[in-house]
């Protein structure tokens, strides 16, 4: 039998170059509409009851099979040896099957039928009115409550988990939400953000992880994006996107709150390219600005000093470039710069709110247009 872990092996490594050409009707169809739902609720039903990360438990224990099977010496070397080699190549289809596949995906603007060009000037400082109304109507009313030493809002987190997954089956057109975990797990303040990140979610699991030095608003922010993941978006531009627009449709007005500011400086960055060469749009864009409440200043000033706080340039750009290589390596071409698209698809969306009363799209029923708002930035 020392020939069986060499024939696993080799359907192993079959079975991954497989699922790496497998056709994109495949993954449109039985695995975004049939595997991954039933891999969405098993990892949240799991996530949701388990009081530890399951993430780091079953790296673990992975970690712990490898070393036993390389370590038992009633086995030949080459047999040792080959045996932890198919631990090892197992990653390679489990990750396609549970997470790679999402690269391939039909783009988030296709099913929203949104064309892919930036938007011009005038359509994104309406949406800066619609997204100026929905912070404001959305604030809390202390400071306190964004401050980075408050506490986070569990019950926020499972309110945008909700939201996430109804944003995900209007855009699909599925019969039921995806179960995603209401859940979200605390690492070490500073161990994310020390390299430029805010949170993660492990492929295998699609399990969502915080860093524990997040302010509540950047926290609730982060929760949706990592949740979008876990929904199966693997593209940080259309998970960035959807997950503010699933945010800005949720009833929890922290939820909402915090998708508000997100969306508000995507669509600041937008107009810095589509606008920079108007010279009344800086004057423009600060009289937009201050019509904010003070709230909004004080949750944007408590996640810079979060990031101040625990960011090192060295492992910034070590994690930044590897990050950078790994998009790249699933084809997306744009690697870590591929958030930059989120600003586009968040205003191509929003823009399609303005003159549909009746739109079906849950984000153009909360977020307030800009007409009820007395158009802000005016």
């Amino acid at each position: 039998m020392r020939w069986l872990p060499w024939t696993v092996l080799a359907a192993l490594a079959a079975a991954w170059a497989a699922l790496r050409v497998v056709p994109d009707g495949w993954i449109d169809g039985p695995w975004a509409g049939r595997l991954l739902p039933a891999l969405s609720s098993t990892s949240a039903a799991w996530i949701d009851a388990s009081p530890l990360s399951l993430t780091i438990i079953g790296t673990l224990a992975w970690l712990l099979a490898v070393i036993a099977v390389a370590a038992r010496r009633t086995l030949p070397p080459a047999s040792r040896v080959a045996w932890a080699l198919v631990w090892v190549a197992a990653l390679g289809p489990t990750f396609e099957l549970a997470w790679g596949l999402g690269y391939r995906r039909t783009p988030l603007e296709a099913h929203l039928g949104l064309g892919a060009e930036a938007p011009t000037a005038e359509p994104t400082w309406a949406v800066l009115d619609r997204l100026l109304a929905a912070a404001t109507a959305s604030a809390p009313p202390s400071s306190e409550a964004v401050a980075l030493e408050a506490a986070w809002r569990d019950d926020a987190f499972a309110a945008a988990a909700a939201c996430v997954a109804a944003a995900d089956a209007f855009v699909l057109g599925r019969d039921a939400p995806l179960r995603l975990p209401g859940r979200l797990r605390e690492l070490p303040a500073g161990l994310l953000l020390s390299g430029g990140f805010a949170g993660f979610q492990a492929p295998w699991w699609r399990e969502p992880h915080l860093d524990g030095g997040l302010p509540p608003v950047a926290a609730t922010r982060t929760a949706l994006h990592e949740l979008a993941h876990a929904a199966g978006w693997a593209r940080e531009a259309e998970t960035d996107a959807l997950a503010t627009l699933a945010g800005l449709a949720c009833d929890d007005p922290d939820v909402r709150f915090a998708a508000a500011l997100h969306g508000l400086l995507l669509v600041r960055a937008e107009l810095g390219r589509v606008a920079h060469d108007d010279p009344a749009w800086r004057e423009r864009l600060n009289g937009a600005w201050a019509t904010l409440p003070a709230v909004a200043g004080d949750a944007w000033a408590a996640d810079r000093a979060a990031i101040q706080r625990h960011r090192s340039a060295t492992v910034e750009r070590a994690a930044g470039a590897v990050y950078d290589g790994y998009l790249r390596a699933q084809g997306v071409e744009a690697g870590i710069a591929d958030y930059g698209r989120a600003g586009v698809l968040l205003v191509n969306a929003l823009a399609n709110c303005d003159g549909a009363a009746d739109s079906p799209a849950p984000w153009c029923a909360q977020a307030p247009s800009p007409s009820a708002a007395g158009g802000a930035s005016r």
